[in-house]
């Protein structure tokens, strides 16, 4: 398992980047630097070719998140990528993070393990009731 967040790095540098280290804005992947200053975050690095800075991390759903890689990576194996029921409550006393911040992982993981095409609305999709009567409810307490 991942127990710190360096080895999580390089194992994502392996999975993501089997032929090294390339931008993901310009995909050069020979004018790259890693950047090791005292304030600097681990695993980033900088492209001299689109002066951007990235990280291993850019584009995935760990991406925005304030949550180290390592648990990240810990929630996956436990959730089995969305598969494996498992309850928010459970995921936070493991991972030793908030109930709030468990439920989200958990969210997110199981929207990426999602096929695109259910994310897709038909043209003659409407509301649900529920939205509807949310939005009257609402209505009505604005115009009295």
């Amino acid at each position: 398992m991942f127990s710190d967040e360096i080895s999580a790095h390089r194992y994502l540098e392996r999975v993501l980047w089997p032929d090294g280290v390339c931008c993901p804005r310009c995909g050069d992947g020979e004018k790259v630097g890693e950047l090791n200053g005292v304030s600097t975050r681990i695993g980033t690095y900088k492209c001299y070719k689109c002066r951007k800075i990235f990280s291993v991390l850019h584009g995935t759903l760990m991406s925005a998140s304030h949550v180290p890689a390592h648990k990240w990576l810990q929630a996956m194996w436990l959730t089995e990528g969305g598969a494996k029921p498992m309850r928010a409550y459970h995921l936070a006393r493991i991972l030793n993070v908030s109930f709030k911040t468990a439920s989200s992982m958990m969210r997110r993981i199981v929207e990426a393990t999602r096929p695109a095409s259910s994310y897709i609305e038909s043209p003659g999709a409407t509301r649900s009731q529920s939205t509807l009567r949310s939005a009257d409810r609402m209505a009505a307490r604005l115009t009295t």
